[in-house]
């Protein structure tokens, strides 16, 4: 009896091995392939910007410090395809840091940028502040995203900063002449005689009044029809 017990257990052992490898072989097709897992995860999570709003798929991102921020771009531009990646408080060479999150994850089709009064008022130099900006409009532009430079704003009653932003702004409207970039100029819209006007700024002679905003979406307007998102 002993000498059929080791034949048999072997041939218990084979069957078994098959049974696992056929059943497995079975399940496999009911799995969805890592793209599709992929596909349907993605779906299910909804795209939301730095202020919480639902974005249906991101064609404009607006990015900046706090006063991009404030802006209810969705609102001003009466579309739901606009994410707010305002930063509060951030410099220049902070907002490098989401280009990854911004940009490359959604791939927009514009993206406007803006900053630098934060720089200046941590005492960051003009060559900086130009640095840190051609680099990420040159990082925007290498995603597949236009990037679109929005001038700084004046701060109301700073003389001397002033002049060192109308430079920042010179140096920035040549680059991107060069470069072959957008240059939206805010300075007509909100500003005159080198200062920005009262009846758009608040107390902190920076930040700007809800009343600003809609001038601000009016000079967007022949860049979004530029590229057929008016």
């Amino acid at each position: 009896m002993k000498k059929y017990v080791l034949p048999l257990s072997l041939l218990l052992n084979i069957v078994l091995v098959l049974y696992i490898l056929l059943w497995g072989k079975a399940k496999k097709p009911n799995n969805a392939p890592p793209q599709m897992e992929k596909a349907i995860a993605t779906d299910t999570i909804s795209i939301t910007d730095e202020k919480g709003m639902t974005v249906d798929t991101v064609t404009i991102v607006m990015l900046g410090n706090s006063i991009t921020y404030v802006g209810d771009w969705q609102e001003q531009l009466n579309r739901t395809d606009v994410f707010n990646g305002g930063k509060p408080g951030w410099t220049t060479q902070q907002l490098s840091w989401v280009i990854d999150d911004f940009i490359e994850a959604h791939r927009p089709k514009l993206c406007f940028l803006k900053g630098g009064i934060n720089d200046y008022t941590l005492g960051i130099g003009t060559d900086r502040i130009y640095q840190n900006m051609t680099m990420v409009m040159d990082s925007i532009s290498g995603l597949g995203t236009k990037p679109i430079f929005t001038t700084t704003l004046y701060q109301r009653g700073e003389k001397e900063r002033n002049l060192e932003i109308d430079t920042l702004n010179a140096r920035m409207q040549a680059f991107c002449t060069e470069k072959g970039y957008d240059f939206m100029d805010l300075r007509p819209f909100l500003c005159k005689d080198g200062d920005i006007l009262d009846e758009f700024v608040l107390e902190d002679n920076t930040h700007l009044k809800p009343n600003a905003y809609p001038e601000w979406a009016k000079a967007m307007r022949p860049f979004l029809k530029k590229y057929g998102l008016n």
